[in-house]
């Protein structure tokens, strides 16, 4: 088990469409480790293994925040959804930014466990706000293809401000140029 470094938005592989696997073998349930250390590390709610640099079809997410019990899911995809839910979503491959976007009340995702025993499970609410955006990454997409533009906000740390934090409206092409900046210091 190892915490990872998680690669940030422009990184190729957040953008590739995810691999599915075939076998679980020892170095699937390593990944599967180091992807739940890597979240909990990071106090993420899900973690796609491209967001670790691994375009294959696993994530994690936690199902319980107050137990901190967390699903692994290995090819999951969404079989069923219904509804609409709109809310602020984050990503921890493009920390600090927040914005607005609209995911489906409900989703029922089939996925295989660590076991390899065909799983369905059914989520609503911030679960299916989870899924959806975790499985999202699996297909190369990103929150900020989705967010509402006008809501776009980068959460700047604030004194002054009763939580701690404000917000700086920024539009996708800023935020996107602040990413490259971002990746380049940081050698990525």
């Amino acid at each position: 088990m190892a915490v990872r470094r998680i690669v940030y938005c422009g990184d190729p592989t957040l953008r590739r469409k995810a691999r599915r696997l075939r076998n679980i073998d020892e170095d699937v349930i390593q990944l599967l480790d180091d992807l739940r250390d890597t979240m909990r590390h990071a106090s993420g709610l899900g973690l796609a293994a491209a967001q670790i640099g691994v375009p294959v079809a696993a994530v994690t997410v936690m199902r319980d925040p107050e137990s901190e019990r967390v699903l692994e899911l290995i090819n999951p995809r969404i079989i069923e959804s219904e509804g609409e839910q709109e809310g602020t979503e984050a990503c921890l491959s493009l920390p600090t930014l927040r914005g607005m976007v609209i995911r489906p009340a409900r989703v029922v995702v089939a996925a295989v466990d660590p076991s390899g025993n065909p799983t369905t499970l059914e989520g609503e609410g911030l679960m299916a706000r989870c899924l959806s955006h975790e499985l999202d990454h699996l297909e190369g997409r990103l929150f900020i293809d989705l967010v509402e533009p006008d809501s776009l906000v980068w959460l700047r740390p604030d004194e002054s401000e009763e939580s701690g934090y404000r917000t700086e409206p920024t539009t996708v092409e800023e935020a996107l140029e602040a990413f490259d900046r971002l990746r380049a210091r940081r050698g990525s």
